[in-house]
């Protein structure tokens, strides 16, 4: 019986845990440290520097395009109208100071 009710508060003990190593999509799994203030205003800074790029872009539509960053890492959503435009928008992006790495889930309507 004592097996059991160890079992049973073990269980209970951990059963926290779980969320955090399986994630509750507050962005911290398991492995990776808290982002920092300093590097969550450094994503957005260069987030807004892409979107400020592309906007200048005259050849492309920036308002259906949305930036994020991570690390140095953008990822550019959205709708664009040819290849061209995506093409152009991954250009300008690798073109900002401080991008490390373009992912493009660019769409071509």
């Amino acid at each position: 019986m004592r097996t059991g009710a160890a079992v049973a508060a073990a269980v209970l003990a951990l059963s926290g845990c779980v969320a955090a190593v399986v994630g509750t999509g507050g962005g911290i799994q398991a492995g990776q440290e808290p982002r920092t203030a300093a590097a969550k205003q450094a994503d957005a800074a260069l987030s807004a520097q892409v979107q400020a790029r592309l906007a200048a872009d005259r050849s492309l539509s920036a308002g259906a395009i949305s930036v994020s960053a991570t690390d140095g890492v953008v990822t550019l959503r959205g709708r664009v109208a040819s290849s061209a435009q995506r093409t152009a928008a991954e250009r300008d992006a690798r073109a900002t100071p401080g991008v490390k790495v373009v992912i493009s889930d660019l769409e071509v309507r």
